[in-house]
């Protein structure tokens, strides 16, 4: 179980994001060859495919937050002391956990009415939650990252800025995802 947990904290996501990812390449895939190969093909594989590309998104967007790989802008930031840029990146980042929280919050209270009025998919025949769920967990795994690097960033206050900042989470292990090839270099 101690394995595991570490396990599931570098590689949950990439694990989702390959499988999501292949599982759209194999629908698409077989829906050409049905319709251009065969003249036929499933009614409902162009609507599962968009949803399972927003579940991807969703993932994509909490790995991003995991490994600090998300769009910023950081000429404000390269102008000022070590001491006062590190100040500046946690409030940064509880201002991103707070807008993570709001739009969790508001993407329950999407399901919530989805539920409520019973909506559904036009060709899968599913709710619609399935959907917009999406987000709910999305925003959940960002809200989850977010508290993560906090805390990451707290106790590495008077670490170097490099291992405050965690660029692509290299020091908490980015480098040893499951998908990666092994390094013969650190195996010697």
């Amino acid at each position: 179980m101690r394995n595991i947990l570490p396990w599931l904290d570098r590689n949950f996501e990439p694990l989702i994001i390959v499988l999501l990812f292949y599982s759209v390449v194999v629908l698409i895939t077989m829906q050409v060859i049905l319709r251009f190969g065969f003249d036929s093909g499933f009614a409902w594989s162009e609507e599962a495919s968009r949803f399972i590309f927003i579940w991807l998104m969703y993932f994509c967007f909490s790995y991003a937050t995991r490994n600090s790989s998300h769009i910023k802008i950081s000429f404000f930031l390269d102008i000022l002391s070590p001491k006062l840029k590190k100040v500046m990146m946690i409030i940064v980042d509880l201002l991103f956990l707070a807008f993570s929280i709001i739009l969790l919050l508001s993407a329950i209270q999407i399901c919530q009415s989805i539920f409520e009025y019973g909506d559904q998919a036009v060709t899968i025949n599913i709710s619609m939650n399935v959907v917009y769920g999406a987000g709910v967990i999305g925003f959940l795994l960002m809200t989850i990252r977010l508290v993560q690097r906090l805390i990451w960033k707290i106790k590495k206050f008077s670490d170097s800025i490099e291992v405050f900042e965690n660029e692509g989470s290299f020091y908490t292990g980015a480098d040893k995802l499951f998908l990666l090839p092994k390094n013969k270099e650190k195996e010697e």
